[in-house]
């Protein structure tokens, strides 16, 4: 699916900056290992009866940077003010997820702006996630973010200790999927850096890639 963000622009004798985002969202329903290692599992013939579902928590909220003026340097969106996906799955796995958004914002999409100074904006990505039931920053662990490749694997329902729980149990008559499930939250935030830009429009994408380890 595709989640766009728009800022109005404004017209005043210092241009201004409209400033799009895109998020392209897809995740796997299933991957496992072969099981040639020690210690892990193979789900088999159960691995394609559980699913993820990645959702926007508030479909309506913007990641929002407000007005944004030429030279007006670093403008950040903290963790309070991150766009919130929600991520439901069986609660006692563990999922990998990675998060990958461009380098840079481009006018108009332009490819041809990638080494344009004039007409990009830096963008440096930022993401954390939630994982003990609750939308809460306050428990969120922020993902370690390399290259705008921020990456992490956790437990849908964090552990307090112990080793990971049993695998999922297989589908019968009457199977309740809730019982088993539980939502993490996903924080998506960071930073631009508006340098001496053409004013416009601005976009740029956000991929997210989910799977059950």
């Amino acid at each position: 699916m595709i989640l766009k963000k728009d800022i109005k622009k404004t017209f005043t004798e210092i241009a201004h900056i409209k400033v799009s985002f895109s998020f392209f969202v897809f995740f796997i329903f299933f991957s496992l290992a072969s099981g040639s290692k020690a210690q892990e599992i193979d789900f088999g013939q159960y691995s394609s009866a559980y699913s993820l579902t990645l959702s926007e928590l508030i479909p309506s909220e913007e990641l929002d940077f407000g007005t944004i003026i030429q030279n007006q340097g670093l403008t950040t969106i903290d963790i309070t003010n991150a766009k919130v996906l929600t991520l439901e799955g069986v609660k006692y796995l563990d999922v990998l997820l990675d998060i990958t958004a461009d380098d840079y914002l481009l006018l108009n999409g332009d490819l041809g702006c990638e080494t344009d100074p004039t007409c990009r904006i830096a963008f440096t990505l930022q993401a954390a996630y939630a994982n003990r039931g609750d939308n809460d920053t306050n428990e969120a662990y922020n993902m370690t973010v390399l290259s705008n490749v921020a990456s992490a694997q956790f437990q849908i329902l964090q552990r307090e200790s112990g080793p990971p729980g049993p695998p999922p149990t297989p589908v019968y008559e009457g199977y309740n999927p809730s019982l088993f499930n539980e939502t993490a939250y996903i924080y998506i935030f960071g930073s631009l850096n508006v340098g001496s830009v053409d004013a416009g429009s601005y976009s740029g994408q956000i991929m997210v890639t989910l799977n059950y380890d």
